[in-house]
């Protein structure tokens, strides 16, 4: 007995071409929804991996080695306690006038902005800034400097260094003031420090 043919078949006449016509394939209503479901499924996925990735690693933003800006509104008066800025790896310092020189050292200076690298020039540590600490090595006993937790190197408020194993002061990056008073700090340009820090010093926005 011939075995039944599972497609329609269109048959010719004796000596010319025989032609199979498959059937068109179907889909269940089952299948549809299963197709519909996991497409729905791999979009969301898609979108929540990008919004992810963009929190991570936001976009138009650059941090250390590049340009990081201050905004205006965030920038220390001057005499204030040093911002530090996590992005950029510095300090933001707005000195008053005659402020970060060491006794003896430097001529002062009329103050203004400088950006302090927070790595330590001795074997590269962070260097907090101590707002109450008073260095026994300052024969004027003023208050607040950066201290190096690692080994005791010791800097004012400008960089200097006044104690420890460190060869020289904290390293500064170039700095910009736009016209809206944004401060813009380029990490991708660091000179190495000494005593004359307190004299790179850029002028502050205007107060407005």
């Amino acid at each position: 007995m011939p075995r039944a043919l599972a497609t329609p078949t269109v048959v010719a006449p004796r000596g010319s071409v025989t032609v199979v016509t498959p059937a068109p394939p179907t889909v269940s209503r089952r299948g549809v929804l299963k197709l519909s479901f996991w497409s729905a499924l791999a979009a969301l996925l898609a979108g929540a991996g990008a919004g992810l990735l963009n929190s991570v690693y936001p976009r138009n933003v650059a941090g250390f080695g590049g340009r990081v800006v201050v905004p205006a509104a965030k920038v220390p008066p001057p005499g204030a306690p040093p911002l530090q800025n996590i992005e950029g790896r510095f300090w933001l310092v707005n000195l008053a006038p005659g402020e970060g020189r060491i006794a003896g050292g430097a001529a002062e200076s009329a103050g203004g902005l400088v950006a302090l690298w927070r790595k330590c020039p001795h074997l590269g540590c962070t260097i907090p800034w101590k707002d109450s600490y008073r260095s026994p090595h300052d024969a004027e006993g003023r208050r607040g400097w950066f201290l190096c937790p690692c080994h005791g190197s010791t800097y004012s408020k400008a960089g200097v260094r006044i104690f420890g194993p460190a060869a020289r002061s904290m390293d500064t990056m170039l700095i910009e003031v736009d016209r809206a008073g944004n401060v813009i700090v380029d990490t991708g340009k660091i000179t190495k420090g000494n005593a004359a820090n307190p004299a790179r010093a850029v002028p502050p926005p205007a107060a407005t």
